[in-house]
């Protein structure tokens, strides 16, 4: 059997990047990539990509995490977000909608989702095929 993938969320990526970030999280995160475990996706790129301040920033953040392995925002990735939105909707819960994308993501891959944001957490109970791994914040 195949080791299990890492889907590492915006949230991890961005503890990670801070000096006073999570050790906990951050050496995780770094065993996930040395093991060629971590993945990531599109949405999460975009994120990440967001926050840059300058083209170099960007140029350079791209490349690295463009060497991950890139999941794929599939029809059944889709077809599993609005799922999940449509039924925590009606369960009184309102997700930011790339979190619904992230979280259908590892589902579907049956990847674990490595992150640092309760929305995910909020999700477990409704959806159990969702795994991940928390590290709640200091």
């Amino acid at each position: 059997m195949a080791p299990e993938k890492i889907l590492v969320d915006t949230s991890a990526w961005i503890v990670s990047f801070k000096k006073a970030g999570d050790q906990r999280l951050k050496e995780f995160l770094r065993q996930s990539i040395i093991n060629g475990l971590a993945v990531i996706s599109p949405v999460i790129i975009l994120e990440l990509l967001q926050g840059c301040r300058s083209i170099e920033e960007r140029n350079g953040l791209r490349i690295k995490l463009e060497s991950l392995e890139v999941l794929p925002v599939s029809s059944s990735v889709w077809e599993q977000a609005y799922e999940l939105g449509f039924t925590l909707r009606r369960r009184g819960l309102t997700i930011p909608t790339t979190d619904l994308i992230i979280a259908a993501m590892a589902i579907d891959s049956k990847s674990l989702l490595l992150h640092q944001d309760e929305h995910f957490e909020k999700m477990i109970p409704h959806f159990p095929d969702l795994r991940t791994k928390y590290f709640t914040k200091n």
